[in-house]
C-alpha cells in the first residue's frame, strides 16, 4: 500500500487553514474555549511551551527566594534551557518503570528550603498520579508545583483535565503535539496573583515579525500534506533531513500569532474524534502488548486517563529496538527512540552517571509507536504482529 505513517500527525483541514487567515478575533476566542474545558480563572498565550515554562519561572522567582526547579531526570532538554535561562538551578530525580514518569518517592526527598518549584510532566500524554501525593507531601512547605502538559493536552486525573492540579500549568501547541497548530503555547492558572503577573511579563515581549507570520502560513499547509500518509511516503526522506535531535540552544519568547490562535481554536473544535483515536489506538497497544515477553508497557492506574502523544514501551533487549524499527518501517510505519539520552547524560549537571539508573535504562530500551489520528485499526495490528515476530 503506498502510505507510510510518520511518529506524529493529526487532520488539518486546507479550507480551515484559509479561513484562519480571517479570524481576527482568534486569540480572546482560543483563550475562552480553553477556560471553559479547564474550568481555568486564567488563560494566556505564547509562542511556545517552552517560552510557557520560562514566563513561569521569572515569576515564580519574584515570589519566592528558592532558586532549586525539581524535574524528572528523562524528559525534554529544553525544560533545563528554560531552567538556566531563568538563572535557576535544575535538581533532578528518578523516574519510575511503571509509569514511566517521575519517582515520587525519589522526588519528595529532594525538596528543600531552596526548592522554588516541582515541575510535574505528563510523559507521553500519561498524566502523573503522583501530583495527588506530591501535593500532601508538600504540606506547609512554600513551594510550587508547575504542571508541565506539553505532551498531555485532553489527559486526565479522576476525570478532570491536567493543568490545574498544580498551581499553574502549560501546554504546547507544537507541530508533534496532541494539538499541532505547528507552534505555541498557553498557560492555565486559578491563581490571581500569578495572573497578575504573568499577564505583566506576557506583555515586555514584542509580537513575531510580520516576515515569519507570513511564513507560517505556508509551513502550517506543508505540515498539513505531510500529516498524510500518502505524502508522508513521498515526503519522507525530505522530512527526515529536517529531523533534529540536537539540544535546543536560545529560543524566541514573544506574542502569539493570531493566525495561529484561530488555526488552533479550529482544531479545538473538532478534537473529539481525533482524540477518541489517540485513545482507541492506545488501548489496542496496551491490550495486545501487555504479557508480551520482552516488552513492557506503561502501567496506568484507574485514575488516569491517558491522551497518548505516542505510545512509549520498554523493548528489554535493547539490541533488538533498531530491528523492530526496521521492520516496522519496512511495514511503512515510523517509530522513534525519542530522547536519546537522560538529562543528567546530556547536561552537565554535578550528578554522577549512574546516579539515575532508572532513567538511564529507560532512554536506551525505550520505543515509541505512533498513536495519532491518522494511524487505522489496521496499522495497530501491523505494529503488534512486527513486534511479536521480531522478538
Amino acid at each position: 500500500m503506498f502510505r507510510k505513517i510518520s511518529i506524529i500527525g493529526h487532520p488539518i483541514g486546507l479550507l480551515d487553514l484559509f479561513f484562519a487567515v480571517f479570524n481576527r478575533k482568534a486569540k480572546r476566542s482560543l483563550c475562552k474555549k480553553i477556560k471553559n474545558i479547564f474550568r481555568a480563572r486564567h488563560v494566556f498565550l505564547t509562542n511556545s511551551g517552552m517560552a510557557s515554562f520560562y514566563i513561569i519561572l521569572s515569576v515564580l522567582k519574584k515570589l519566592h527566594r528558592g532558586r532549586e526547579v525539581i524535574l524528572p531526570s528523562y524528559t525534554a532538554s529544553s525544560l533545563i534551557v528554560a531552567v538556566r535561562r531563568a538563572g535557576l538551578k535544575p535538581v533532578l530525580c528518578d523516574i519510575s518503570l511503571d509509569d514511566f514518569n517521575a519517582d515520587l518517592s525519589d522526588l519528595a526527598g529532594r525538596i528543600n528550603k531552596d526548592t522554588l518549584c516541582v515541575v510535574s510532566v505528563h510523559m507521553f500524554g500519561i498524566p502523573w498520579s503522583g501530583i495527588k501525593g506530591l501535593n500532601k507531601k508538600r504540606g506547609r512547605q512554600n513551594i510550587f508545583v508547575v504542571e508541565d502538559c506539553a505532551q498531555a493536552f485532553g489527559a486526565k486525573i479522576d476525570g478532570s483535565p491536567v493543568g490545574l492540579f498544580g498551581d499553574i500549568g502549560f501546554f504546547s501547541f507544537n507541530r508533534g503535539k496532541n494539538l499541532p497548530a505547528y507552534e505555541g503555547g498557553c498557560i492555565v492558572t486559578q491563581s490571581d496573583e500569578l495572573a497578575s503577573l504573568i499577564e505583566a511579563e506576557v506583555e515586555l515581549y514584542p509580537p513575531q515579525s510580520l516576515a515569519s507570520r507570513f511564513t507560517l502560513v505556508f509551513k502550517l499547509f506543508g505540515i498539513s500534506l505531510a500529516f498524510r500518509p500518502f505524502f508522508y511516503r513521498l515526503l519522507h526522506p525530505l522530512i527526515d533531513r529536517f529531523r533534529d535531535n540536537a539540544v535546543p540552544g536560545e529560543f524566541e519568547v514573544h506574542r502569539y500569532v493570531t493566525y495561529l490562535s484561530a488555526v488552533c481554536l479550529s482544531l479545538l473544535e473538532k478534537v473529539k474524534k481525533p482524540f477518541n483515536i489517540r485513545q482507541r489506538n492506545g488501548r489496542m497497544l496496551m491490550e495486545a502488548l501487555s504479557g508480551v515477553e520482552g516488552v513492557r508497557v506503561p502501567k496506568i492506574s484507574a485514575d488516569i486517563t491517558p491522551m497518548f502523544n505516542r505510545f512509549p514501551v520498554i523493548i528489554e533487549d535493547k539490541e533488538r529496538i533498531k530491528r523492530i524499527s526496521k521492520a516496522l518501517d519496512e511495514a511503512g510505519i515510523v517509530s522513534s527512540r525519542f530522547y536519546l539520552r537522560p538529562l543528567h547524560h546530556i547536561f552537565d549537571l554535578g550528578y554522577k552517571a549512574d546516579e539515575f539508573p532508572n532513567a538511564a535504562y529507560f532512554a536506551e530500551h525505550l520505543l515509541t509507536l505512533p498513536v495519532h489520528p491518522l494511524v487505522r485499526k489496521a496499522d495497530i495490528e501491523a505494529i503488534v504482529r512486527v513486534i511479536k515476530n521480531t522478538l
